[in-house]
C-alpha cells in the first residue's frame, strides 16, 4: 500500500501525468527488465502539455466527485440504443442528457488486459497481462512448464496485475475515498492480487473471466470458479442472477459509506457474456424480433447509425468477414430450424442486455435519491468487441434445446455472424485489433461542476485515459503520486476532462501514435493511418494491412501495397513499441 504521509508530501499546481518524471528520468524499473522509457511515449507526454489544465482543488465546502464506472462484459459497439441498436436501454441512454459520448473510443480486445489498463493507466503488457491468463495456461500445455517460450515464465505475461503499479483504488483511498468494486475481477486469484489487497475497502468479486449467470446450472457442469467478498471465499445465494446481484451489492456497499465520504465505484458486470442465460421475463421480450436474420438486422443499425449523424452519410456497408474466418453462413442459407434457433441466441442476448440497462437505471435512481448523482461521474463501456468466437469449453450436460435456450440449463453463445452486428459498422469482433474488437461504446456523464454539455466527441481515446482523468477530478497531481524516486510504472493516458467540455476538444497531441497487441492481433495508428493484423491463426489473416481512417474509418479498403513508406514508419514505430513495453511474438511462441 501506499504511505499516505509521503504521497501527499510534495505541491504542484499543474497537473499532466509524466512530464516531470520523464524529464528527470528516462528508465522504469519493472518486473520483466530495466528497460528504457521509449522515446516515442516521452514525446507523447511531453505533447501532452498542451491537453492539461491547471489542477484547482475543489472549494473548501464542496466534496471531491464520486467516481463510478460501469462495464459491460464483451456488449458490442452498437448493441445500445445511443449507438443505433435496436435493443431497449433508455437508462444509459440518458446519460447522455449531462454527458457525452466518446465515438472514437477503444479498450483492448479482450476482457482482463482492459482491466489492467483501466486499474492502471499502463500499457497491458507492463503489468502482467500481456497475454489473458486461461491462453497463457493453455499455452504452457502446448510448450511444456519448462520452456523458455512458456509465456506465465516471462516477464509481462503473468497473467495477473502485477505489484509494479498503483491502482485506482489505492491512490484514491490516500485521498480519503471509499472504494468498492462489485463483478468480475479477472486480475489474479492469490490474495495480494485480490480487489481487497488492491486498494477496495469493499468487494464482491468474480475472480474467474466468466461464470454461468445462474447459481443453478447444466447437469454435470465443471464449475470451479471462485468469488469472494473481501477476501474471503464465498458461495452464491439461491436466488442468484449475476446482474440483479451485482447491482444489490452495489447498493449494500454504498448504504455501508456511513461518513459519506466521496466514492470510488467499480460495477464490473459478466452481462452479456457467454453462455446466453436470462431470466425469462427477459429473453422473452424481443420474440420474434431478429427473425428476419442476422443480415437484415445489421443494414438496419447501419442505416439507422446515419440517420443519427454518428457515421458520415456516404459510410461503405461494412463486408462481412464471418464466413471468410469461420465458414458461416448467410442467413438465406440457413434452414428454416436453423434460423430459428440463431434469432432465439439473439433473442435471449437482447434480453441480457435490457436487463443490464434496467439495473443501471436502478443505479441512477439510488443516486438521485440519495442526492449523489449531479456530483458523480459515470462512466459506461464496454471492455471490448462482441464475442464471435466459437468456444469449446466444458458444457456439462447442457440442454441446448430451442425451448431451453437462455435457461440456467442451458450453455450457448451468440456466434460470429451476430457479433458482427454488434460490431456495425466495423468488421470483426472481440480479439481482433480490427475496429470491430476494439472499439467500445463509451457514454460519460459529468459531475455539474465539470460540465453540463451533451454531444459526442469523435477524437481518439483510449481506456489508458480513464486513470488521468480520475486523478485530475480527485484533486491529485502527478508527482504525489510518482516522485522521481518512484520505481512504480506511471499511467500513460490522457485526460478526457477537455472532451467532456468541448465536442472537439482533442485528447492527445496532433502527431500522436498508438499501440495495441494481444494474442497476435495488433495495430500502429496515428489519426489519419491504422497499421492492422489480426490474429493468422484465430482470423485467417495473411500480414499488415493498412488503412487510411479519413476516408475509409470502418477500415473497408487495404491500402497496403500503395504506402508503403506509410508502413515502413508504422512498421518500425510497433517494432520500437514491442521492444519496450516487452511483447512477444505471439504466434512464434503459441507453437509446438
Amino acid at each position: 500500500m501506499i504511505d499516505s504521509r509521503a504521497f501527499f508530501s510534495q505541491k504542484s499546481s499543474v497537473h499532466f501525468y509524466g512530464m516531470q518524471d520523464a524529464f528527470l528520468k528516462l528508465q522504469r524499473i519493472v518486473v520483466m527488465k530495466l528497460k528504457r522509457v521509449s522515446q516515442l511515449t516521452l514525446g507523447l507526454f511531453i505533447a501532452s502539455q498542451l491537453f492539461y489544465t491547471t489542477q484547482a482543488a475543489p472549494p473548501e465546502n464542496q466534496q471531491p466527485p464520486n467516481i463510478m464506472i460501469i462495464l459491460a462484459d464483451d456488449l458490442g459497439f452498437s448493441d445500445i440504443g445511443a449507438y443505433g441498436g435496436e435493443i431497449k436501454t433508455p437508462h444509459i441512454d440518458s446519460l447522455l442528457k449531462q454527458g457525452k459520448m466518446l465515438f472514437n473510443f477503444h479498450a483492448s480486445s479482450m476482457c482482463s488486459p482492459t482491466r489492467a489498463q483501466l486499474m492502471t493507466g499502463a500499457d497491458n503488457h507492463l503489468v502482467g497481462l500481456g497475454a489473458m491468463y486461461e491462453t497463457s495456461k493453455r499455452q504452457e500445455k502446448l510448450v511444456g512448464a519448462d520452456s523458455p517460450r512458456a509465456l506465465l515464465k516471462i516477464d509481462g505475461y503473468s497473467g495477473h496485475l502485477t505489484q509494479n503499479a498503483y491502482t485506482l483504488a489505492e491512490i484514491l483511498k490516500t485521498k480519503d475515498y471509499y472504494t468498492f468494486m462489485v463483478g468480475k475481477w479477472h486480475l489474479g486469484y492469490a490474495p495480494e492480487q485480490n480487489p481487497k489487497a488492491r486498494g477496495f475497502d469493499q468487494s464482491f468479486a468474480l475472480l474467474d473471466g466468466f461464470d454461468l449467470h445462474f447459481k443453478d446450472q447444466p447437469k454435470n457442469y465443471p464449475r470451479n470458479t471462485q468469488y469472494t467478498e473481501n477476501g474471503q471465499k464465498v458461495t452464491l445465494p439461491d436466488n442468484y442472477y449475476s446482474t440483479d446481484f451485482f447491482t444489490q451489492k452495489a447498493f449494500e456497499y454504498l448504504d455501508k459509506n456511513k461518513a459519506q465520504k466521496p466514492f470510488f465505484a467499480y460495477l464490473a458486470y459478466t452481462a452479456p457474456h457467454w453462455p446466453l442465460q436470462a431470466p425469462a421475463h427477459y429473453r422473452d421480450l424481443y420474440k420474434g424480433k431478429y427473425d428476419q436474420g442476422y443480415d437484415a438486422i445489421r443494414k438496419q443499425r447501419f442505416l439507422r447509425q446515419k440517420q443519427l449523424g454518428l457515421i458520415p452519410a456516404n459510410a461503405e456497408y461494412p463486408v462481412e468477414r464471418g464466413n471468410q474466418a469461420l465458414g458461416t453462413k448467410s442467413w438465406n442459407e440457413l434452414t428454416s430450424q436453423e434460423r430459428k434457433y440463431e434469432a432465439r441466441k439473439m433473442e435471449v442476448y437482447a434480453g441480457m442486455v435490457t436487463q443490464l440497462d434496467d439495473r443501471v437505471g436502478d443505479v441512477i435512481q439510488y443516486l438521485k435519491k440519495h442526492h449523489l448523482y449531479d456530483n458523480t461521474l459515470i462512466v459506461f463501456m464496454s471492455d471490448n468487441g462482441a464475442e464471435g468466437g466459437d468456444h469449446n469449453f466444458p458444457m456439462g450436460d447442457a440442454d441446448n434445446r430451442y425451448e431451453n435456450i437462455g435457461n440456467a440449463s442451458s450453455y450457448v453463445y451468440m456466434g460470429p455472424r451476430w457479433a458482427e452486428v454488434s460490431s456495425t459498422p466495423f468488421t470483426h469482433w472481440k480479439s481482433a485489433a480490427s475496429e470491430g474488437g476494439v472499439r467500445v461504446p463509451f457514454i460519460v456523464k459529468s459531475p455539474v461542476q465539470i460540465s453540463k454539455q451533451h454531444g459526442i466527441n469523435n477524437n481518439f481515446a483510449t481506456v489508458r485515459d480513464i486513470f488521468p482523468t480520475v486523478m485530475e477530478l480527485a484533486g491529485i497531481q502527478n508527482n504525489q503520486v510518482y516522485p522521481t524516486s518512484s520505481t512504480k510504472i506511471k499511467p500513460s493516458g490522457f485526460s478526457l476532462i477537455p472532451a467532456f467540455k468541448d465536442n472537439t476538444a482533442r485528447i492527445r497531441p496532433v502527431n500522436y501514435y498508438d499501440f495495441k497487441e494481444l494474442h497476435g492481433s495488433r495495430y500502429a495508428k496515428t489519426d489519419e493511418w491504422k497499421l492492422v493484423e489480426n490474429s493468422p491463426s484465430k482470423f485467417k489473416s495473411h500480414g499488415w494491412e493498412l488503412y487510411n481512417l479519413k476516408t475509409d474509418f470502418n477500415e473497408q479498403h487495404n491500402v497496403y501495397a500503395a504506402h508503403p513508406e506509410i508502413v515502413k514508419v508504422l512498421n518500425d514505430k510497433y517494432l520500437r513499441y514491442a521492444d519496450e513495453n516487452g511483447v512477444v511474438d505471439f504466434e512464434q511462441y503459441n507453437k509446438k
